[in-house]
């Protein structure tokens, strides 16, 4: 099979599924290659051809056993030509459930052919110390080992003599699609108003004249105007966001490795 053209696709709020992505491609460093960050509301509403000389590497988080709904949208306007397409799933070490199975199904009828699967564990966006610092070192070394693998099973493929992927999850779903969280993003006094953001908002839903308005409805509290937020004005909902913190602290102790497959 022969590959001209690498893109690098994910929806990395917090930059760690971006990374595994990222690291995959690294083993493909000698081909052009070309970045479509979900992430961008923008780069969401546009259409994507991709031709069978591309590889695709698509990358998404579970949010809730989930992937989350903007990247169900987005990929809605992606299609190929029988384009080998590889699927990342990253969770935050507490359960992938059906989020490798959903990003699956929805791109098996739209082109793909899938070609390679992988489920990495990454820092947890609402308890830091749950998979602290991954994608970390070890990771690296199995992400690389899935990039090279995956590049000489592409060198000696015959047209598409894939076999079929084991895909973990359930279809029909058994996790509902994401609900109404609990908490919200609050904004306090310290606010500076410097809008980075209404600017990083993946879902635009913090208004550019006023930061303190925020549509909580279509928020997926995703953390970004958290983290980029120079005043810490920016933060959770303090009793339910503690709450929750409390249940994910009883998934720290064990460490969730890496696994991949290739067709």
């Amino acid at each position: 099979m022969k590959i001209l053209k690498v893109y690098r696709v994910f929806f990395s709020p917090s930059d760690t599924t971006k990374a595994v992505v990222n690291g995959i491609a690294k083993s493909f460093a000698d081909y052009p290659s070309e970045e479509i960050d979900l992430t961008k509301f923008d780069v969401r509403q546009k259409s994507y051809e991709f031709k069978d000389s591309d590889l695709v590497i698509i990358g998404a988080p579970a949010y809730a056993g989930r992937i989350p709904a903007p990247v169900v949208d987005a990929l809605s306007r992606f299609h190929g030509i029988n384009t080998p397409v590889v699927l990342i799933a990253t969770y935050g070490n507490k359960a992938l459930d059906d989020t490798l199975m959903e990003l699956y199904k929805n791109v098996i009828d739209k082109g793909f052919i899938p070609v390679a699967a992988g489920v990495f564990s990454c820092q947890h966006t609402f308890l830091s110390e749950l998979a602290l610092g991954r994608p970390d070192e070890e990771d690296q070394k199995v992400i690389r080992t899935f990039g090279d693998e995956l590049r000489e099973r592409l060198r000696t493929a015959v047209s598409y003599d894939f076999k079929p992927l084991e895909i973990p999850g359930s279809y029909p779903y058994v996790k509902p699609p994401m609900g109404i969280f609990p908490f919200q993003v609050e904004t306090n006094e310290y606010c500076i108003y410097c809008m980075l953001c209404a600017d990083v908002c993946p879902m635009q839903v913090i208004s550019h004249d006023n930061p303190f308005n925020i549509d909580h409805t279509a928020c997926i509290r995703c953390g970004s105007c958290l983290r980029i937020c120079p005043a810490r004005a920016k933060f959770f909902t303090e009793e339910p966001f503690k709450k929750l913190q409390g249940v994910l602290r009883g998934f720290t102790d064990k460490r969730q490795e890496p696994w991949y497959t290739i067709g």
